[in-house]
């Protein structure tokens, strides 16, 4: 699936959270979260675990499949490796 695919039919009032590989490209849902807290405190945790920058990244997308937040932010909080989405 693209990353595109993914933000789309997210549950109305969710937020979802994608990871995606950038070494093998492959991609897929995380969880629907009950709410942005949930997903932000979920996609942080996995992302300052982070040790290279071809580990896996997880972003978080709004009912709405726009764009919230990935691994920047836990980049600028820590220093650590970031990716865009």
């Amino acid at each position: 699936m693209k990353p595109a695919d993914l933000r789309r039919d997210i549950p109305k009032g969710k937020t979802r959270v994608i990871y995606v590989d950038p070494f093998s490209h492959e991609d897929g849902v995380v969880k629907d979260c009950d709410s942005q807290q949930e997903a932000f405190d979920l996609a942080d945790k996995h992302n300052k675990g982070r040790t290279d920058s071809m580990d896996d990244v997880h972003y978080v997308y709004d009912d709405t499949g726009a764009y919230l937040r990935g691994a920047e932010a836990v980049t600028e909080q820590t220093g650590g490796l970031g990716v865009s989405p």
